[in-house]
Formats: structure tokens, C-alpha cells, sequence
């Protein structure tokens, strides 16, 4: 500790110092007695007095760095937590890789189980393609087979009904027989004046259709006596009306008047080819369709070529160039 009983400054000395309040234990009037304003009214013992410049060299000289003793216990027991918070750690992460691992693993599995499937698949592709297209080509050969097979079997059934003709709205009678329907054969040539003998009859029937006119089939002994009656039959409606030709009332049948057809005894087919030929003719006004010797035709004008209908093509064909 610094020296406190040194002489203050003179500049301290010759300032008046104020005084604090008395003591109430003081007995002492200030208005009694002369008070000498240079005495101090307290005692020395209170004054201190400080160094305006005190030595810190000498005093820094003297601290001394504090050292404290470490705290083992802390640092231990922190360490076992923080140690086993690692280990936890570590463990929940090797779980987790072993879950990862195992999931990897078996989506590796499934992977080349798909990888295989898929191979087996675009394998079983490839296979159904070539046996696809090797079943195209096997059945454009077959379509083809057929059609030439129909074609045969239309030229043989042609071949069977080129002696016969149709004979339709002639109404039926109850129990009739063949030599009913030879009679009405009989009554009909000699209208169209084309005597027909019985003895050229092979075979004479009705059969069944959907507008129950239940035409009567006639089949002759040649394909000439079929084509005497049928130029008969031509060279009597073109003379006539529409109302004067060939009718029931020609032949003194009783009911009501209905025209009498007959035309050549046609296959189903040729029988669908006229009527789609006949269709086309009232569409685009074609001024003929007939059949010769179970072929259909068309022409647009008398002096025009003929157009021979075999199929639907045909007729396709026909309906493509009028409407271009």
C-alpha cells in the first residue's frame, strides 16, 4: 500500500475543504466562538491521500497467473455418455445398413427376376410374330385355294343348271303334282309360242323362297330348248305394253293379275351378283342387265360395251369409275 501521511499539493492546501455535517453527538454551538476558517474541523485521522501517479510496473510485477486444478469426475462421466451416444449411434446406423443391404439385395432379385421374365417374353414375342406371319401367309394361300375352289364349285353348279329355267307367280294349288306343273309349262310355251314336248322335261318342281311365290324349276334335255323358250319369251314382251306382257291372264288363271317371270335358273351367288347388278342399274341409270347362260351383265347404252359381272369386286369397281 502506498505512503497516505504525505503532504497534499498546495494547490489542495489553498483550497477551503467543505465540511460534512457534524456528528449529533457533537456539543459544539456554532454560533458560539470564534472559528478560525484555516483549521480543518475534523480530525487528521479521516484525511487520505492518494498518489496522483501510482508505479503499475511494480505492481503488474507482482500478479501471478491463477491455475486451476481440472475436474476429472466431469470430464469422465461426459466422455462415457458421449461414448456411449457414438456406439448407440453406430449400432442404429449398422442396422440401417444391414436394412439397406437386405432391401438391395432383394430388389437385385427381383430385378433379375424381371430381367428374365422379360427376355422370356420378348422371346415368346418374337415366336408368336414369326408364327403370326407364317399364319398370315398360310391363310392368304388358303383364301386363295378357296376362291379358286368356289369358282369350280360355281362353274360346276352353273354347269348342273344351264338346261333350266324359273318360272315365278304362278300361284299354287292345293295338292298339286308334276303333272300339274307340266300342264302349266304346257300353257305357257304356247302363249310365248314356243312349244315345248314333255318328252324334253327332265325334271320339273317348285321350291321354297321368302316371298312365298314358290317358283316352279324346269329342267330341259339341252341348253337349246332352254334358250328357244327364253328368245320366245323376249321376242313376246318386246312387242307388248308394260301391262300386255306375260301375265296370269294369259294363261286364264284365276286371282289377281300378276306378271309372270322367266329367266334361267341362277346359283345363290349369280341370284346376289344380278340383284346388286340390278340395284346399280336403277342408281345410275344404266339402260341394260341381263344374264347369258348364268353370267350377269351390264350396259349403260345400246351401242356401249358390256360390262360381265363375276363378283362384288366387279360391280365396286363400276361404282368407283362412275363416281370419279
Amino acid at each position: 500500500m502506498p505512503n497516505l501521511n504525505r503532504t497534499p499539493p498546495p494547490a489542495t492546501l489553498a483550497t477551503p475543504r467543505l465540511a460534512s455535517p457534524l456528528p449529533r453527538d457533537l456539543n459544539v454551538d456554532p454560533l458560539e466562538g470564534d472559528m478560525n476558517p484555516e483549521v480543518e474541523c475534523f480530525p487528521t485521522a479521516e484525511i487520505q491521500h492518494y498518489d496522483s501517479a501510482p508505479d503499475l510496473r511494480s505492481m503488474l510485477d507482482n500478479i501471478t497467473d491463477r491455475k486451476k486444478r481440472k475436474y476429472e469426475g466431469n470430464i469422465t462421466c461426459s466422455t462415457d455418455i458421449i461414448k456411449e451416444m457414438f456406439a448407440s449411434l453406430s449400432n442404429e446406423q449398422a442396422a440401417r445398413f444391414e436394412e439397406l443391404q437386405i432391401s438391395i439385395n432383394m430388389l437385385q432379385e427381383q430385378n433379375s427376376k424381371l430381367t428374365s421374365s422379360v427376355e422370356l417374353m420378348s422371346n415368346k414375342y418374337d415366336e408368336f410374330l414369326s408364327r403370326i406371319s407364317q399364319l398370315e401367309s398360310e391363310r392368304r394361300v388358303d383364301k386363295k385355294m378357296i376362291e379358286t375352289l368356289e369358282e369350280k364349285i360355281e362353274y360346276l353348279e352353273r354347269k348342273s343348271r344351264s338346261t333350266g329355267i324359273e318360272i315365278r307367280n304362278i300361284p299354287r294349288k292345293a295338292g298339286e303334282s308334276k303333272q300339274d306343273l307340266c300342264s302349266i309349262l304346257e300353257n305357257v310355251s304356247q302363249a310365248i309360242k314356243a312349244p315345248v314336248d314333255r318328252n324334253c322335261v327332265k325334271d320339273i318342281y317348285r321350291i321354297k323362297s321368302k316371298d312365298s311365290t314358290n317358283p316352279i324349276i324346269v329342267e330341259l334335255s339341252s341348253v337349246l330348248h332352254k334358250d328357244r323358250v327364253l328368245d320366245c319369251l323376249k321376242t313376246f314382251n318386246k312387242c307388248k305394253k308394260p301391262g300386255e306382257k306375260l301375265s296370269t291372264i294369259n294363261l286364264s288363271l284365276q286371282g289377281p293379275v300378276k306378271p309372270i317371270y322367266i329367266s334361267e335358273h341362277l346359283t345363290a351367288k349369280t341370284q346376289k351378283l344380278f340383284y346388286l347388278a340390278r340395284m346399280f342399274q336403277q342408281q345410275h341409270k344404266y339402260a341394260f342387265c341381263w344374264t347369258s347362260h348364268g353370267v350377269v351383265y351390264l350396259r349403260e347404252k345400246e351401242k356401249d360395251q358390256h360390262y360381265k359381272i363375276t363378283s362384288e369386286k366387279d360391280i365396286e369397281t363400276l361404282r368407283k369409275a362412275v363416281s370419279l
